[in-house]
């Protein structure tokens, strides 16, 4: 019988008859007397009058159910609860039978009760009403307390609510009915009862139904009055104070607050709530979560200053900038400083908010106003001047002095200004003055040239307006911008409309536009020409260890490499990423193009130094020659972006020509990606599972979850296939969920039904460590699926591991904290960093089939090899798993070299679910 079970009956008296029954009524046990007590006519009668009693106790399992049962002239009281586990959920329940005539010592007697209820409320006036005599005792003290004798009032319910309020009556009676009719757990309700002086006194009413009946009505309700009379008094005079702080604090738009760090429990005042724009009656935000009130900047601050406020009280002073909810901004003063206890450590922190957005605003118009055109300068890059007409005196802002190079405060006059501006420029400018002065002209506005003393060429707006005075020109004043920027964008637009702005080289629109030309020259009678089509092999390792900036030194190197290769009249592209295009020009012969592959693949095959590290690529090149099969530069690139994919299948770092048999290999490829999308939606995906077995004792230490394919046409498709298809689209990420969910389903299934395995292991992609939900997603359907997470295994190649990235850092602290394991697959088929070994959570290293299965043959090179695995992933502190095992031969090496687990045909081929159970259940224990 299990601890909920036992917990319940403790809360019966021990010398009654017990009973366990299961959720369903069903008997589970009896003690002695209740097989001496209980008849076979009985049980019948008890099992049909407490169905009923365990219905209510079902839907409310905190309550006790009481039944005095007549039967064969015995009186029996019954007493029903429910028993829980330490989740709440039921369990079942105990049943306590007494003969009413057997030992009436034993029951629980009212006097009992009360006494043990005033004992718990000591101070308190205690009442309890039985709905059996439908009377109420009440204690002394439910008199005293307000100066009555003890038999002041009669023993009937209502007697005591005549002394009751007349404005709190229906409260209060609105509260007992909530706990009677099961709506509230217990019944408390403050109220004013009338003294023997006339006064009226507040009490603090409480009690709680102890039994109910089967047909769930109260039989029994206990409770206390307690006079806080004291309390409410104080109350009235601090809610009165609090009043006149809060308007103080409104007047002045100044909010307080405090915090308790040891119970983390915090204090606003009305007015902070409105400088922060919440409803009042809301609860504060947690002080440790108000990242939301301000702004990033101000919230590290805050957050610094309050970490240093809690470790030693230093206050702190600092303007920062809140944010409302609507989004608006209040710029606040915030104060806060320690108390300290009487161990010196700081206790509470208080604080206070001053909103100054206000005042702030004012001081920032005051300064706008009297510096208005150095606020305009700033933000634009704008100079004023201003001109008098008949003194010639010329005054400049500080930001024209420093957008015309010259030191501020400098003497001006217009000749002394005219000299650095540019030769075409001066008589424009000198023009525009005239026109203004002796025309009339109101406004001018021209663009000009001006060097500056430091010799850099500037583009100048000036816009002038003319002021009268009398009828006459008095002043001329105005703005000058600088639109340097401006001028050097438009050539700029030029440049990034048509080349590449990392290599230089032709983009993607600029190359069609020369190649289309270039095919238009060909039909009039031109010698043909071949497009050459360049994918980088190995470049995003380069990117992802090294860096971007290394790429792009990487790509501007192949870009220079490339031209080297090639002649003027060739045009050579980029497509874009680590992808470039070569126009061949007069290409008389196939060769020729495969003799230009060549050198390209020459040139980029040497090492490149990358900030002093020295990498190699190559490339994989595809040709498309202009002709009959590609009539256009569309077909041209296709055909030779087929031809470089062949290229890339074929070993790399070579070159293909186009053909019609790997153009089909493609188009399979695409169509295998367009059923791919659907596989899932369809149900066509499935898992098998290959079980992984200890060599030293022989049992299951794991299970492996296969994935397998059957397509809309019924056929199986290979995972070598179809898994870098789903990489590649990106479809692996919902697959990998999938695949994860279904496999902590089915485990969780296995280990219900009573199976005994460790461990269950699913294969993860290097794209899905990539993305930052992942880890999450791996506890989340852990949780969903109720699987340990110290059972579950996550397979994953040596390649993965080199991608040290921050998301890669915080999955493997995840998985680490939360007991998920490693494993790395097919070890030895790649490069390994040791420090990454180490470093993560890898507890498994599986030796690659491969190895395996020439273990067994006259390779004492490759037994040397898996017992350096072995070695290595020991002396780790790892376990070695090994793949592939075929032959009893080959288990015995492995044993020999200490290998600690298997899986192979050996033990069995991946199965179905159902199969694996029948498999799993005639293993020796």
């Amino acid at each position: 019988m299990d601890a909920a079970f036992l917990t319940s009956l403790l809360q019966h008296p021990s010398r009654h008859a017990l009973l366990a029954l299961d959720a369903a009524g069903r008997l589970l046990a009896a003690n002695d007397r209740a097989r001496e007590l209980v008849t076979p006519s009985l049980e019948a009668e008890l099992r049909q009058v407490l169905a009923g009693a365990m219905a209510q106790l079902a839907a409310n399992p905190d309550r006790q159910v009481q039944h005095r049962h007549r039967s064969e002239g015995v009186e029996i009281d019954c007493v029903l609860l429910a028993a829980r586990d330490a989740e709440g959920d039921l369990q079942g329940y105990t049943v306590s039978l007494l003969a009413v005539d057997e030992a009436p010592d034993l029951a629980e007697s009212p006097d009992r009760a009360r006494w043990r209820f005033a004992l718990e409320n000591a101070q308190d006036g205690l009442w309890d009403w039985s709905a059996d005599t439908g009377k109420v005792y009440r204690s002394s003290r439910c008199m005293s307390m307000l100066g009555y004798p003890r038999d002041h009032l009669s023993d009937e319910l209502d007697s005591w609510r005549s002394m009751v309020h007349p404005d709190d009556q229906a409260r209060v009676a609105e509260a007992l009915e909530n706990h009677i009719a099961g709506r509230h757990p217990k019944y408390q309700s403050e109220y004013r009862v009338r003294d023997a002086r006339g006064r009226w006194r507040w009490i603090l009413d409480r009690g709680r139904v102890i039994a109910w009946t089967l047909e769930g009505r109260p039989r029994r309700v206990i409770g206390t009055h307690t006079d806080i009379t004291g309390y409410k008094q104080i109350e009235a005079q601090l809610r009165e104070r609090e009043v006149l702080l809060n308007q103080a604090q409104h007047v002045a738009r100044i909010g307080s607050w405090s915090w308790d760090p040891e119970t983390d429990s915090l204090w606003w005042s009305d007015e902070l709530f409105l400088i922060a724009g919440l409803p009042a009656g809301a609860p504060p935000p947690p002080f440790r979560r108000q990242r939301a009130l301000f702004e990033p900047a101000s919230y590290e601050r805050l957050q610094d200053a309050s970490r240093r406020m809690l470790e030693d009280g230093s206050p702190y002073d600092m303007e920062l900038v809140m944010l409302r909810p609507d989004g608006e901004r209040r710029t606040v003063a915030a104060r806060g400083e320690g108390i300290f206890g009487a161990d010196g450590r700081v206790t509470r922190l208080v604080g206070v908010i001053h909103d100054v957005t206000e005042r702030n605003r004012a001081e920032e118009t005051s300064r706008w106003r009297n510096d208005l055109l150095n606020r305009i300068a700033a933000v634009g890059r704008i100079g004023g001047f201003e001109l008098l007409v008949e003194t010639g005196e010329l005054q400049w802002t500080d930001e024209n002095y420093r957008i015309h190079g010259i030191e501020p405060g400098t003497p001006l006059t217009v000749a002394s200004s005219m000299q650095h501006y540019e030769e075409e420029s001066r008589p424009r400018l000198l023009e525009a003055m005239r026109r203004m002065i002796e025309d009339g002209v109101a406004e001018q506005t021209l663009e000009v040239g001006y060097i500056t003393p430091d010799e850099r060429r500037l583009w100048l707006r000036i816009m002038a307006r003319l002021e009268l005075r009398d009828g006459r020109p008095y002043r001329i004043t105005g703005l000058t911008q600088d639109i340097t920027e401006e001028h050097e964008a438009d050539e700029r637009i030029e440049q990034l409309a048509h080349y590449d702005t990392l290599t230089g080289l032709p983009n993607r629109f600029l190359f069609r536009l020369r190649a289309e030309d270039a095919i238009g020259q060909v039909r009039n009678g031109e010698p043909p020409l071949a497009l050459l089509f360049l994918d980088l092999d190995r470049f995003k390792l380069v990117n992802d260890t090294l860096g971007h900036a290394a790429g792009d030194q990487l790509l501007q190197e192949v870009a220079g490499r490339i031209k080297s290769c090639v002649r003027g009249s060739d045009l050579v592209g980029r497509l874009g990423g680590d992808e470039f295009l070569v126009l061949l020009r007069e290409v008389g012969r196939p060769e020729d193009a495969s003799v230009v592959a060549r050198k390209i693949i020459a040139a980029l095959g040497l090492p490149v130094d990358l900030a002093g590290t020295e990498v190699q690529v190559g490339c994989s090149i595809g040709i498309a020659l202009l002709g009959d099969g590609n009539p256009d530069l569309d077909a041209l690139l296709r055909a030779a972006d087929t031809a470089m994919y062949a290229a890339k299948e074929g070993g790399r770092n070579s070159f293909q020509f186009y053909n019609d048999s790997f153009f089909e290999k493609v188009q399979r490829r695409v169509t295998l990606e367009q059923e791919l999308r659907q596989a899932l939606p369809r149900g066509e995906l499935s898992l098998v599972y290959q079980p992984t077995v200890c060599l030293r004792h022989g049992n299951v230490t794991g299970i492996e979850a296969l994935l397998r394919w059957q397509g809309p046409d019924g056929s199986l498709r290979s995972p070598v296939e179809f898994i870098p298809i789903a990489e590649d689209s990106g479809e692996i990420l919902a697959i990998g969920r999938w695949v994860l969910a279904e496999a902590c389903r089915q485990a969780g299934a296995w280990h219900e039904a009573g199976l005994q395995f460790g461990r269950i292991a699913v294969n993860v992609s290097a794209v899905q460590l990539r993305d930052p939900q992942f880890a999450d997603d791996v506890l989340a359907i852990c949780q969903r699926y109720r699987w340990p997470t110290d059972r579950l295994e996550l397979e994953l190649t040596e390649s993965a591991l080199m991608r040290d990235t921050e998301v890669l850092r915080r999955a493997f602290d995840l998985f680490a904290a939360n007991g998920i394991t490693l494993a790395v697959d097919d070890f030895g088929t790649g490069f390994s960093n040791l420090a990454y070994l180490h470093r993560f959570p890898v507890r498994h290293l599986k030796i690659d089939r491969s190895f395996v299965q020439q273990l067994s043959g006259d390779g004492e090179r490759m037994r040397g090899l898996t017992q350096a695995v072995v070695t290595l992933g020991h002396a780790l502190g790892m376990a070695v798993v090994a793949e592939g095992v075929e032959t009893e031969i080959t288990l015995d090496l492995l044993r020999q070299q200490g290998c600690d687990e298997a899986q192979g045909y050996l033990f069995t081929r991946p199965l179905a679910p159902e199969q694996l159970e029948t498999w799993l259940r005639v293993q020796p224990g």
